[in-house]
């Protein structure tokens, strides 16, 4: 099937530009000739329009979008934080007579046109959108929430946690056990964000500790799986003894990797999550795990936004919600 996408491809235009012509509501906005051209080639690839979602964008309707990053291709909910964090904003957002439209997204290019298409009325981000939320906030004039954002921009609607203090949190309980050789583990990148401020707050209370974190100890899951990872640590010549994950997913996933290379935890190494997910329960260990109150972010995000869809010109609003660690079984006293 055709869709604007593989016309605004061929035409060399945005699929904004293609929406608007199709729409016919390309006047003042698109020239003349370009609009021919765009009809053209969407009768000679067979474009058949969508009538139902023409439709339901023709009209104002009660619809919030949920937007998802999806660089890989993969299933964004197959995430437990992705998943859980949007059943609660539907569970909320039903409850108030709205709809939830779910927009899964590669690159900045799918967002206003996703937005614009189907009329949403506002939009809440999972996961980080900074390096483009300036695009994203002038060409959108909409009530948006973002979630667990660190850009400079100014006067955006914002829910987090203290991520910092997660990861002082995991260092102090190391510490308190005994262990003074520890490792980090995340998806790393250059970005100022929940990963790299986690990391801040694991290595500089360690180095209040009189601990170092050494960059070799620093593993990033973007470039190395689980058991590369616990193959360099087993085989490290000051081996550490803790491991700090950035998440309970990846927490699980160290976990599979050393049960299949017969390395027990804790005995053998300790281990630290991050989310607090009722997965930790059932692992053997249970997981001890840095708790962030996925069900009331939601909620805030839902709350901040109703509210600016009824007060359109409120200052933006920036909420960082606490973290605790809760105590399990993965760490043990040296």
């Amino acid at each position: 099937m055709v869709t604007l996408k593989d016309i605004a491809a061929r035409a060399g235009v945005s699929m904004m530009t293609v929406s608007r012509v199709m729409n016919g509501n390309q006047e003042g906005k698109v020239s003349e000739a370009t609009a021919e051209r765009i009809s053209a080639l969407a009768n000679e690839m067979g474009y058949v329009p969508n009538s139902s979602a023409r439709s339901l964008a023709a009209r104002s309707s009660r619809i919030i979008a949920a937007v998802l990053r999806n660089t890989d291709d993969g299933n964004p909910l197959a995430d437990p934080y992705s998943s859980m964090f949007l059943g609660i904003i539907i569970q909320i957002m039903r409850q108030k007579g709205y709809y939830v439209m779910v927009h899964y997204v590669q690159d900045y290019s799918d967002i206003t046109f996703s937005l614009q298409s189907w009329r949403a009325e506002g939009a809440i981000f999972l996961g980080v959108f900074d390096s483009e939320l300036r695009k994203i906030r002038n060409e959108n004039r909409m009530p948006l929430v973002f979630t667990d954002s660190y850009s400079n921009v100014r006067q955006i609607d914002n829910v987090g946690i203290d991520d910092y203090k997660g990861g002082v949190l995991a260092a102090k309980y190391f510490l308190s056990h005994g262990h003074r050789s520890l490792a980090f583990a995340g998806p790393i990148s250059n970005f100022k964000g929940v990963i790299s401020e986690r990391l801040a707050g694991f290595a500089e209370t360690l180095a209040q500790a009189e601990t170092e974190l050494p960059e070799n100890q620093i593993y990033n899951l973007v470039h190395q799986s689980p058991e590369a990872i616990l193959s360099s640590i087993m085989s490290s010549e000051h081996r550490p003894t803790g491991l700090f994950v950035t998440s309970d997913q990846i927490a699980s996933e160290i976990y599979g990797a050393a049960h299949r290379m017969d390395i027990s935890i804790p005995d053998d190494l300790s281990l630290i999550g991050f989310d607090d997910f009722p997965l930790d329960r059932i692992l053997t260990p249970a997981l001890t795990s840095v708790h962030q109150d996925i069900t009331g972010k939601a909620a805030r995000a839902c709350d901040i936004l109703l509210r600016r869809i009824a007060q359109p010109d409120m200052p933006g609003e920036s909420q960082t919600l606490d973290v605790k660690l809760i105590e399990r079984e993965s760490v043990k006293y040296i």
